[in-house]
């Protein structure tokens, strides 16, 4: 998985390589030495292939000289050169993407993170982000080295969670940019499973604010409508208010979360991510990002079925993906596909398992009501609503969504629900005054939504008439 440095850090980058640095001057100050100097000259501002060259031919050198104990970063930091400290930084990241042998020369130093982590915390605008652009190819090398050195192994355990900690920082921020830095970083290290299992033990602080723009995401296309909001602008495009790009990197995230059994067993019950994922997917405005959200839907699924397939089958999403599933072959895409066919047959073999009521009960202690098939079948209702009323949960569940839901479809289905059962169990009317619900639906009855005033009217109804049972 290759990603092209964000937008905004790749013009940081290119404005700090074009400055000039009074390198002699710095010489005179004690900042670095004649020969440090000489080295940078050798690479500076020269084609790749020639700097690529010669640091191959001196790797410790250079290592030494940027990064070492008594380098030039540390040396620049100390004498207050943000000038120095951002063209060091600068040259890192071009080191580190160029020369593969330099990256295993940094993590052998000592250490290696110290410094960068204590420049996290730099007064300076840029120094903190182009500090944890460094920290983030080395922690993301050093995690997937299959030799790592036992020295700086605690080193680097110390340094996942202060470097998670100021990306969370970012995603909270209003400006769209930083927030892609974070998530794209995020990418980057979520590629080991410690670094996923640090990253789940911080949730609150990391998975959070990924969840609210995912929400944002599925709310701006019209909170389940199927509507699309999608236009062109200085960001380009855009969808539910959120662009593309950032969506598609948090949904990598969440994918590449969604690979550990525990974070798809809890990620759905403590943040309800199936909902915001699935409409995502309905409304999706590019290829690329219908591939990510079936592809996490999918991981979901065979990672944690019991946990996830129910709410997925309540999401109805079963008949999009049937419909999807006509518009691509396995030979065009194999793994859209191969995703589409073990998400459908999961979803099939779980929904035949299921018996109407435990649907129906299943449905309604979730929350996300929607008129399926039981609420308008007669039949449903004359089996099954004494078992219904003698279900405490699920008496109390349903009260709660009608007391507690802003959705105008959710209302209108629970008020439907309470209407027939009212009218097929008519002692059951105390019961239900007894959890507000006479009065809410009372409410409901002005409500600005006509299906919701019908369905309210409809249950009044049914308390007037059974006034006296």
């Amino acid at each position: 998985m290759s990603l092209d440095s964000p937008r905004y850090l790749s013009e940081l980058f290119l404005n700090i390589r074009g400055r000039s640095i009074a390198w002699d001057a710095h010489v005179r100050a004690g900042l670095i030495t004649d020969s440090d100097v000489k080295k940078i000259k050798a690479i500076d501002k020269v084609p790749k292939e020639k700097q690529v060259s010669v640091v191959e031919k001196d790797v410790d050198g250079y290592a030494a000289l940027v990064l070492g104990p008594e380098g030039a970063l540390r040396k620049a930091t100390d004498g207050k050169r943000v000038d120095v400290v951002a063209y060091m930084l600068v040259l890192l990241v071009d080191l580190l993407e160029g020369v593969p042998a330099f990256t295993d020369s940094l993590l052998s130093l000592p250490n290696p993170f110290a410094h960068l982590l204590l420049l996290l915390s730099h007064t300076d605008e840029s120094t903190p982000l182009l500090s944890a652009s460094v920290l983030t190819t080395l922690l993301t090398a050093y995690l997937k080295s299959s030799v790592k050195s036992s020295t700086n192994a605690h080193d680097a355990h110390d340094a996942l969670p202060k470097l998670y900690h100021f990306f969370a920082g970012l995603t909270k921020s209003p400006d769209g940019h930083l927030q892609d830095i974070a998530i794209q970083s995020y990418v980057s290290l979520l590629r080991s499973t410690s670094a996923r299992a640090t990253f789940w033990d911080m949730e609150e602080e990391t998975v959070a604010p990924i969840i609210k723009i995912l929400e944002t995401a599925a709310a701006g296309n019209g909170g389940g409508s199927g509507g699309v909001a999608g236009v062109t602008g200085g960001t380009g495009i855009v969808q539910g208010g959120v662009g593309l790009q950032l969506l598609y990197h948090v949904l990598l995230v969440i994918w590449e979360l969604t690979f550990e059994e525990l974070v798809a067993e809890e990620i759905n019950p403590k943040y309800d991510v199936i909902p915001p994922i699935t409409e995502i997917l309905r409304s999706s405005l590019k290829e690329k990002i219908t591939r990510l959200a079936l592809a996490t839907l999918t991981n979901l699924a065979t990672e944690s079925p019991s946990t996830n397939l129910p709410p997925l089958l309540l999401s109805n999403t079963l008949p999009y993906l049937q419909q999807l599933s006509s518009r691509f072959t396995s030979a065009s895409d194999p793994d859209l596909t191969a995703d589409l066919s073990s998400l459908i047959e999961a979803l099939d073999s779980f929904q035949s398992s299921q018996t109407t009521l435990s649907s129906y009960r299943l449905e309604i202690l979730s929350g996300h009501l929607r008129w399926s098939p039981p609420h308008r079948n007669e039949g449903f209702w004359k089996r099954h609503a004494r078992e219904i009323m003698d279900d405490t949960e699920l008496v109390k569940a349903l009260s709660r969504v009608l007391s507690s839901s802003t959705d105008k479809t959710v209302l209108a289905v629970a008020a439907n629900d309470v209407g027939v059962l009212i009218r097929e169990v008519p002692g059951s009317r105390k019961k239900w005054e007894e959890q507000g619900v006479k009065s809410r639906v009372m409410e409901l009855m002005g409500d600005s939504d006509a299906e919701v005033r019908y369905e309210a009217l409809k249950a009044v109804q049914g308390f007037l008439a059974n006034a006296f049972s």
